[in-house]
């Protein structure tokens, strides 16, 4: 048996589990304080370990998994300016465990990597194509999530992932929507870095890049605005806290802020769906999963309210179920509404494993 230990560093919480090939053994979900301190308890509680893979979000066109060496690693320094709340948490606990674990071989797994058949329509801005082959170009992120997603949500509809047109909903702390026909993703909202998209914890999504200059111009310095635009808006910005369970809350208590934050954070859910639903030629089931997406009925139901004409009707009753996975649409619903516990670490271990028999 090969023990595995797969970190997954996200926006607010670090994530960790040992695996024994591919079965969890141990783990748990930590808030974000100081890294070090974290992983070098979490690397003394285990007596064995053969690989490490390490989630990294912002991985550019580079392939998962990828062995992680001393040129490797110079590579991952330079991700750190795409994506500095990520790849810069990342980068401290791969360094060590590298140190820690020296005998040890280490692997990163990407975001990116599942978005890298996106086609030019979905992957291109409409920028000079000079600056499109320098890497300004759209990305895509939590594409491990997606990536087993797509895995579940086939089993569960009973078709082959090659047939199966999915709209995949993550939301989390961060939180993203990806299309997928025939098994491949054709679609996202996340772009060249995890700003763009849906309303986030603490991101506001998509945003005129004329708000930056307008704050840049005022004499906002750039790590301001830096600071801003990945830790001050989204919903912190509109309720004061980045906590979703306390602003829907708030929200069932007629709070006006809250309501506000949720229906602007749910308008913008639609607005996806209804984009993605066009492009696609059918669609067969929308997919809730992250923290957000798997835990909050309320935020279930808002979204959902209003998409009949598209063939999305949910059943309230099972919408309140907890046990996962759950299939929340009526027997008359044209498309399938699945709720389904998102596993990235043991996405990371699975794509480690067949890669090394490869």
């Amino acid at each position: 048996m090969k023990y595995t230990l797969a970190i997954n560093y996200g926006s607010s919480t670090l994530k960790y589990a040992l695996f024994g090939d591919l079965k969890r053994l141990e783990g748990g979900t930590l808030k974000v304080e100081d890294v070090q301190q974290i992983l070098l308890s979490i690397l003394k509680t285990f007596k064995r370990i053969d690989f490490t893979v390490h989630r990294v979000v912002h991985g550019m066109d580079l392939d998962s998994p990828m062995l992680i060496d001393e040129a490797s690693f110079e590579v991952l320094k330079k991700l750190v300016a795409f994506d500095p709340l990520h790849n810069a948490f990342a980068l401290t606990g791969i360094e060590l465990c590298m140190k820690e674990l020296p005998n040890v071989p280490h692997y990163a797994v990407f975001d990116t990597s599942f978005f890298k058949v996106l086609p030019i329509t979905s992957k291109a801005y409409a920028v000079p194509f000079s600056l499109f082959e320098e890497g300004i170009k759209r990305y895509g992120f939590h594409g491990i999530s997606y990536s087993y997603l797509l895995k579940e949500a086939s089993k569960l509809l009973r078709k082959s992932i090659s047939s199966v047109n999915l709209i995949m909903l993550h939301l989390g702390s961060g939180a993203s929507i990806c299309a997928v026909q025939s098994g491949k993703p054709v679609d996202t909202s996340m772009g060249m870095t995890p700003l763009e998209g849906l309303v986030m914890s603490t991101r506001a999504g998509d945003l005129d890049p004329g708000v930056v200059l307008h704050l840049l111009r005022k004499g906002k310095s750039l790590e301001e605005v830096e600071r801003m635009i990945y830790k001050e808006w989204g919903i912190k910005g509109m309720t004061g806290t980045s906590d979703m369970r306390q602003v829907i809350e708030e929200y069932t208590r007629g709070n006006e802020s809250a309501k506000l934050a949720i229906h602007l954070y749910v308008y913008r859910i639609k607005k996806y769906i209804g984009a993605y639903y066009a492009v696609l030629p059918k669609l067969d089931a929308l997919v809730f999963s992250g923290g957000v997406g798997e835990n909050s009925s309320l935020v279930r139901k808002l979204v959902c309210r209003g998409l009949e004409k598209l063939g999305i009707i949910i059943d309230e009753r099972i919408n309140q179920k907890e046990q996962l996975p759950l299939c929340i649409s009526r027997r008359d619903s044209e498309v399938k509404v699945l709720v389904i516990k998102t596993d990235e670490e043991l996405e990371m271990v699975r794509q480690l494993r067949r890669a090394l028999k490869g």
